[in-house]
Parts: C-alpha cells; structure tokens; sequence
C-alpha cells in the first residue's frame, strides 16, 4: 500500500477574471476549487491512474470538510488527523495565462496533534508499504518531523520518498529516505550551488546520491523531462513538448505514477515512462486538476526513457 502525508493542507480557490484593475470592481467569471496538497495531490494522481493509496492529512473546520467532501467525490481514500483549528484556503487569481497567487498561512499544530499524527502513521505503516512525505509543514511542527518518520518507517521495513525543500529536506535527508523527488531550485540548494552544464548535473545526482546515501533521485526538469539516478544508474526521461495550462501538481503527478509503478514491481524504464506522461498530461489541465488517465495513456509513447 501506497501511503501520502499532508502536514500542510489547503484549499486552493481560482477565480478567473478577465482583468485585474486597482480601485475597481473585479467581477469573477467562474470560481473552481481543488483540494490541495503535495501528498494529497500525489494520492489523487494515484486514484485516477487506478492504483491504491491513503492520503493522511491534517484537516480541520469547516474547509478541512471541504476537502474531506471532494476526496469521497473522487474516490480518494483518506485519513485524517483532526485538527482544532481552520484549514487554509489559498485564493488564485486567473487572469488569461497570469496568475496572481495569494498563499495563506496555515493553522498552527499543537504538540498533540503532532504525536496523533506520528501515532497515526506508525498505526497504519507496514512492511513493504510505500510512504511518500510531501510538502511544506504547517507552523507549530518542528522542523525534524520528516527524519523522524523516516526513521520509524524505515525499521519497519517501508520505503520512503520525500519531496520538501529547506531545513525539512535537509534533516530528514539524515535518515536517509529510499528516494527524493527535487525540481532543479530544490536541488541545486542540496547540492550547493546551480550545476553549469548536464555533464556537471548527471556528476551531481551522483555525488549526492553517495553523500547521503539516498537510493533514488528523481529529479524533475519541467519542459526538459526529468534525470533520474535510480540502483546506480542514470535515466534521461525525454517527455513531448505540450501546450500548458498550469504546471501546477506536475512534479507531484511525477512521483505518484513512478512509485504507484513501482509499488507494483513494474522496472524503472517503466515507471519513469509512465511519470513522465502523468507530468505532462498533468500541465495540460488548468488549476491544480492534474492528469487524466486517457492522457497518460495517449501521452505514453511520446516519452522517452534513455539509460545513459
């Protein structure tokens, strides 16, 4: 099984607008609401592609209901930590191709629910089950939160994937997780510095790989695909020029088709085919829709995965 946090959870709300003009009336032509959230986004993706996952996530109040609501449309099967305090709601303006985006800070977590959600997890992990921790924390949970699930999780015999950015990614790097799933920004500030050319880049995934002892970096390049270090070995995914809507969730569509083939004892070629497409067709959907599977599927035999 296939399990995906959420410590950071929203709402997102697109009003789209045909201009954004100061001092003046704004009238909104359409309002659209999408749960949110890298793990959420990554247990989404998972349910449409047809495979199995539980996405825990910390909701409360009224928009945590929300949400709640809209994965139960989608068949997404969720657990939740409840929390006291109100879920947030972000608020996208969407003016033709430009987006004015308005991030609310999230509700701060009491040291309570911190322990019901590491309780949680530890009740729920098995061996050989997947664990992906995703996303940025809310406030009130320590920094170290994602090395020590990974630690747990890891003796219990799960494999463990993180995507975060900043002191989570760097502590929780320390256990280590299985797998990381960086953009090029997330990894240039692992690494240290913006690598110069793809040469440095390929010695880069490497060197990092062996430093921290981190199975599988699966590093997400937009438009250019992705360079993946996976057992020891380097994969160029090559994915189709497409038109874009909103490359929102695409990183997270990525790492949610490769694990879901992955978890299925599918090999690598397979699996980064397969992200590449869920990445792709998930750009050409607007808001935070993310794929559909009869994209993925006409998507598919565009990607090209190369084992340099």
């Amino acid at each position: 099984m296939i399990f995906t946090l959420t410590l950071n959870p929203c709402l997102d709300r697109y009003l789209y607008i045909d201009d954004l003009i100061e001092d003046d009336t704004v009238r909104v032509k359409k309002v659209s609401d999408y749960p949110a959230g890298k793990g959420i986004d990554v247990s989404r993706v998972i349910n449409e592609l047809g495979g199995h996952s539980v996405a825990i996530a910390l909701l409360g109040g009224h928009t945590g209901q929300i949400i709640q609501k809209m994965l139960n449309e989608e068949g997404v099967v969720y657990a939740s930590v409840f929390t006291h305090k109100e879920t947030r709601v972000n608020t996208i303006l969407q003016k033709g191709n430009t987006q004015y985006r308005m991030s609310l800070p999230g509700p701060e977590v009491s040291d309570e629910e911190e322990r019901k959600i590491i309780k949680t997890i530890d009740t729920l992990l098995r061996q050989g089950d997947f664990l992906i921790l995703s996303g940025s924390l809310a406030k009130g949970i320590k920094s170290s939160i994602y090395l020590e699930i990974c630690k747990f999780a890891r003796k219990k015999g799960a494999k463990v994937y993180l995507d975060s950015d900043g002191k989570p990614l760097m502590l929780g790097i320390k256990c280590p997780p299985d797998g990381i799933k960086p953009n090029l920004h997330e990894f240039s500030r692992l690494y240290g510095k913006v690598p110069e050319s793809h040469e440095e880049l390929k010695d880069a995934l490497i060197e990092v790989s062996k430093k921290y002892g981190i199975n599988e970096i699966l590093l997400t390049l937009g438009k250019d695909g992705a360079l993946c270090y996976v057992d020891n070995s380097l994969y160029r995914v090559s994915v189709p020029e497409v038109p874009v809507k909103s490359a929102v969730g695409a990183g997270d569509s990525f790492l949610a088709a490769y694990c879901m083939y992955r978890e299925a004892g599918e090999p690598v070629e397979e699996a980064l085919r397969v992200a590449g497409a869920a990445s792709s067709a998930t750009v050409i959907t607007p808001g935070t829709e993310l794929c559909h599977k009869k994209d993925v599927e006409k998507l598919m035999k565009d990607v090209q995965v190369e084992r340099l």
